[in-house]
């Protein structure tokens, strides 16, 4: 058996490779690790060989080729034709495809991969695409069906030319799409690639649209008018079930439920049956037949007005939510296509994806060994010593809520975009083992995002790395909705609809505060543990204006590279009766925050303004190690010591620090900084040398260290209050003269007037000094002198410091002053632990060790005084 360390370097080798090519049809195809170009089998290039790190994931041969149709009695024709019954659009819109067209390249790039093995080299689908801005009309797809009684019966025109049965004549000539967007809003093409997380913003998604029209295009349809389904049923029909029986042809709907109509859809209890779907709620069951599944867990299914069929899945892409926050299909949607007959390797795209959810009492645990990481061939296992390249890859999907998973596979990508583990649920618990690593080094990918729900906790204890352009490791987000976040807008607590008030369908105060749902009305994640390494290019941890992180609780040895960001923020309403938070557009609604109904309408302010702050806690330790971090289950750990190379920047970040020491390599911008009984070092880059915080707490046997070598500047915008017991550390010259500077912009609260400053040198000069005392001297006189004329005008002085610390790395020495010099003494490694008293036991040891010595030294002067040894 492969040793865990062995697999692990194997993947982190396949890392250095950053040029792969896809899998063609029937192999994977790699790049030569000699010459790092990529290799193709000879049946087509499906890839370009382009290798610049800003270059897209390109298809050479497009399954669709897309032509835009602007001529009124071509639209007309067309939709005579391909869409009977259907009246083209009154008014046209705009819309333009080609090679500059990032959207529709990616698109198309990206459905040409997965559909690979319907792709021929001489051949591909010319679809004409119709722009419309018709008010209420939908963007679908439309198709000539087959109606003979033949295997292609209900199936359209691009359907049974893909799978290659009943095909017509000019194959490549069918189908028609409908792009409909608002005008008022405006569509969104992106000139980057196509994001798992959309970022759209206010426009509706260019992308979104296409991958619905797709679905329809390939026979994600259904066959049925307002009185029930038709003949022929379409496929998707013939995998539909009501009350536990399968649809059939000429299916009435009062016929199906008493209650079930054309305008009651929910009252027909559709269901989705397929062996792919089933898996997917299966618990690890191999699912052998449709009887072995149970009717309760499949997929529901409705249908809109126009008799297109949603999946009853919350916020995916072919769900009938009006929030979608998903840029690609997920795994249901995906496993639906292969249930209707397509050849697909959905595993490229998930590893393992958990549909299912548990309860508060009983709660649903995943342990997932399985790794993700490249393939070779759909049924061929997965390649440890290869990355996946494949873009919006998610390696493990937690979509259910109230679960326990365990993530102790090995997840490696490089393709763009792609997310390590994304988490949808409400209530998980994901925690990653010391030994796993969540690996995604392509551009503008993401270790672990958390995108929706409320409450979710995670407990990092590896490695999560996102070095690729972009990459962040860990994201709190819940991204755009496609729809526009015009129409409606979700974060932590709220939930907006902008225009339906700017239509005047609902007033400004139902707009800011519209039903908002249970699973959002708390934190995105309560609690979030990192005991690990984390890291990531643009950011190790980003949290999004519309979500919001409750506890970070960094233990001893973590380490965090990369910026920790959060533009999470609130503010209060004008009658100071509520909390609003602002949108990061200016024509966006600011939402109202709603809290579970058990606090009730009149809020109490001071409380929720405590509980909506993000708390990143260093220096601490479970108290009892089998429950999780609470206020009463977390204490001190002296022995901690943290480093983070990066920012911490965050106007609701409050950085607390109880004990051991924290090397924080960059500058903080923040709400808070509180230290007790520990040390904070902040070293800035030489660029940005400005830290700022509205509230400085330094507490007993706190240590606030600026001793980085350079200049710097420390700002307290509101308030600071200072322990006579705590100390600031700053730069001084071999002189004495002060680098730093630290600046009190509001109130100073300091007991007695006392501010502990001491200086910080090189470890040269220290050796110096240690040989000169009276030099020393004059040098502690100068810095004390320097220290006191900065503090004079804050009504504070300073004691004359009695240590000495090193530019170099967190540790001092002990300095003793008299009228005749100072002298460098013992070493320290903080000042709260230079100032401890003794305890009890150091005492009673010292007692004790002096009575044995008087004890031993009476005997031997009795031994000595009887002439024995004389």
């Amino acid at each position: 058996m492969i040793h865990a360390k062995t697999v692990i370097a194997m993947v982190l080798c396949g890392l250095m490779y950053q040029h792969q090519a896809m899998a063609s049809s029937d192999s994977s195809t790699y790049p030569s690790q000699v010459s790092g170009h990529y290799q193709h089998n000879d049946i087509h290039r499906l890839f370009s060989d382009l290798k610049e790190s800003d270059k897209i994931f390109v298809s050479r041969n497009s399954l669709f080729k897309p032509y835009v149709v602007t001529d009124d009695n071509e639209i007309k024709e067309l939709f005579s034709i391909r869409a009977k019954g259907v009246n083209p659009p009154s008014q046209k819109g705009s819309l333009e495809f080609g090679p500059s067209k990032m959207t529709w390249v990616n698109a198309s790039s990206i459905l040409s991969f997965l559909f690979r093995k319907y792709v021929d080299d001489n051949q591909t689908f010319n679809v004409p695409f119709v722009a419309s801005t018709d008010r209420d009309r939908p963007s679908r797809a439309y198709d000539l069906h087959y109606n003979a009684s033949n295997l292609c019966s209900g199936m359209g025109g691009v359907e049974s030319n893909l799978k290659n049965v009943c095909v017509l004549n000019n194959r490549d000539n069918f189908g028609l799409v409908e792009i409909n967007y608002n005008p008022d809003i405006g569509l969104f093409s992106s000139t980057y690639r196509i994001r798992l997380l959309p970022e759209n913003g206010i426009q509706e998604s260019l992308s979104h649209k296409l991958f619905l029209t797709f679905a329809s295009l390939i026979g994600v349809y259904s066959n049925h008018n307002q009185s029930g389904f038709r003949s022929p049923l379409s496929t998707f029909d013939y995998h539909l079930t009501s009350n536990n029986a399968f649809i059939t042809e000429n299916n009435k709907f009062s016929d199906l439920q008493k209650k079930c109509d054309y305008d009651s859809f929910s009252s027909c209890h559709f269901k989705f049956v397929g062996e792919n779907t089933e898996n997917l709620l299966a618990d690890g069951k191999k699912i052998k037949s449709q009887n072995d599944f149970s009717s309760k867990k499949r997929f529901s299914v409705h249908f809109t007005k126009s008799g297109v069929p949603k999946f009853n899945l919350n916020n995916t892409l072919l769900s009938g939510s009006t929030y979608i926050n998903y840029g690609f299909y997920n795994q249901a949607e995906l496993e639906m296509f292969r249930d209707i007959g397509y050849n697909i390797n959905t595993s490229e795209f998930f590893g393992t994806s958990i549909y299912n959810s548990g309860t508060p009492e009983n709660r649903g645990v995943y342990n997932i060994t399985s790794s993700f990481t490249a393939t070779k061939g759909e049924l061929r296992p997965f390649k440890q010593e290869k990355a996946s390249i494949v873009p919006l890859s998610i390696g493990t999907h937690i979509y259910g809520s109230y679960n326990d998973v365990t993530q102790t596979g090995i997840i490696a990508s490089q393709g763009f975009g792609g997310i390590g583990i994304r988490v949808d649920g409400s209530r998980n618990r994901l925690v990653v083992p010391k030994s796993t690593s969540i690996i995604e080094n392509g551009e503008s990918a993401t270790g672990i995002a958390v995108t929706y729900g409320r409450n979710n906790i995670l407990d990092i204890r590896g490695d999560v790395e996102a070095s690729g352009v972009d990459g962040t490791a860990l994201r709190f987000d819940f991204g755009s909705n496609v729809l526009s976040d015009l129409k409606e807008f979700r974060g932590s607590y709220r939930r907006v609809r902008t225009y339906d008030y700017l239509q005047r369908k609902i007033s400004k105060d139902q707009a800011e505060s519209y039903n908002v749902p249970n699973n959002i009305r708390g934190p995105l994640v309560s609690t979030l543990n990192i005991s690990g390494k984390i890291t990531g290019k643009r950011y190790s941890i980003y949290i999004d204006d519309s979500a919001h992180v409750g506890d970070i609780n960094i233990t001893n040895k973590a380490k965090i590279y990369g910026d920790i960001v959060s533009k999470w923020n609130y503010f209060v309403a004008p009658d100071g009766k509520s909390l609003y938070s602002k949108a990061y557009s200016s024509k966006l609604l600011a939402g109202k925050l709603h809290f579970d109904a058990a606090y009730g309408e009149n809020l109490n302010i001071p409380f929720f303004i405590k509980k909506l702050a993000t708390n990143i806690n260093l220096g601490i330790k479970k108290k009892n190690k089998g429950r999780d971090f609470t206020s009463d289950n977390m204490i001190s750990d002296n022995k901690s010591h943290v480093e983070i190379k990066g920012n911490i920047i965050g106007k609701t970040i409050n950085l607390l620090s109880y004990g051991g020491m924290s090397d924080i390599i960059g500058l903080i911008n923040i709400n808070r900084l509180y230290i007790k009984d520990s040390s904070v070092f902040i070293a800035p880059s030489k660029a940005e040398t400005t830290s700022v915080v509205e509230i400085l707490d330094l507490n007993r046997g706190g240590q606030l260290d600026l001793t980085n070598g350079g200049s710097q500047t420390f700002i307290v915008k509101e308030k600071a209050s200072i322990s006579s017991n705590a100390v600031i550390c700053l730069d001084a010259d071999k002189d004495g003269t002060i680098i730093d500077d630290i600046k009190f912009e509001g109130s100073l609260f300091a007991p007695d007037g006392v501010v502990n400053i001491e200086p910080g040198i090189s470890y040269n000069d220290v050796k110096r000094y240690s040989s000169d005392p009276k030099a020393l001297l004059e040098f502690m006189n100068n810095f004390v002198r320097q220290a006191n004329q900065k503090l004079d005008k804050y009504n504070a002085y300073t004691r004359f410091p009695k240590h000495l610390w090193y530019t170099q790395g967190g540790m001092g020495r002990t300095v003793n002053c008299s009228s005749r010099g100072c002298y460098i003494g013992d070493f320290i490694n903080t000042y709260s632990n230079a100032t401890k008293p003794l305890p009890m036991w150091r005492y009673i040891l010292s007692i004790a060790g002096c009575i044995l010595m008087l004890a031993f030294s009476v005997v031997l002067v009795r031994k000595t005084g009887s002439g024995r040894y004389g």
